[in-house]
């Protein structure tokens, strides 16, 4: 069930991306906003799945790696607020070009956001391959090269799905590899 859960953010945030526009216009602005609302829930998900993945870490690394997640939570929830919900309901109000400073002080935190992400992710995957050895290797790639991806690529298609999909097999397989410790 854990591994379920732990790749179900990736795999929902991948579908979403399908649908995600490439261009914020006064024809996308509602799918845009709406879109970001519902993403407002998923996005922090993704952190919570890490969260969990690092339950089993070392405790200097899992507290490291559960700060990662927490910025990541922080920081892409403030983009997800301000360029994705806030950009699209100013464009929807004719305010298009008075988003622009929105748009850039989103973009800023989500950056921050994304690299506490990929932090967190080396974290994980590290402890895993250290932990598990060769097991841990396919879910390991999959994790960082989805969390590289994810830096520029946030969820639009084809290179934030193909992220969004690489963290949900990553996480996954990391899972699958290291079941949950005794409590």
């Amino acid at each position: 069930m854990r591994t379920l859960l732990v790749a179900l953010p990736g795999l929902v945030l991948a579908a979403i991306g399908l649908t995600h526009p490439h261009h914020l216009d006064a024809s996308t602005a509602q799918w845009w906003r709406d879109m970001h609302i519902i993403l407002a829930v998923i996005f922090p998900l993704l952190g919570a799945a890490q969260w969990v993945l690092l339950e089993d870490a070392p405790k200097p690394v899992r507290y490291l790696g559960r700060a990662a997640a927490f910025g990541y939570v922080v920081f892409y929830g403030a983009l997800d607020a301000l360029a994705g919900i806030g950009g699209g309901a100013m464009t929807l109000n004719d305010a298009r070009d008075a988003a622009t400073p929105v748009f850039k002080i989103g973009n800023q935190l989500g950056t921050v956001g994304a690299w506490c992400f990929f932090a967190a992710s080396i974290a994980i995957a590290v402890c895993a391959l250290v932990k598990h050895r060769l097991k841990a290797i396919p879910g390991a790639a999959f994790l960082l090269v989805g969390s590289f991806l994810f830096l520029s690529s946030h969820i639009y298609w084809p290179k934030g799905v193909i992220a969004c999909t690489c963290l949900a097999i990553g996480m996954a397989a990391i899972s699958f590899v290291s079941p949950r410790p005794a409590q």
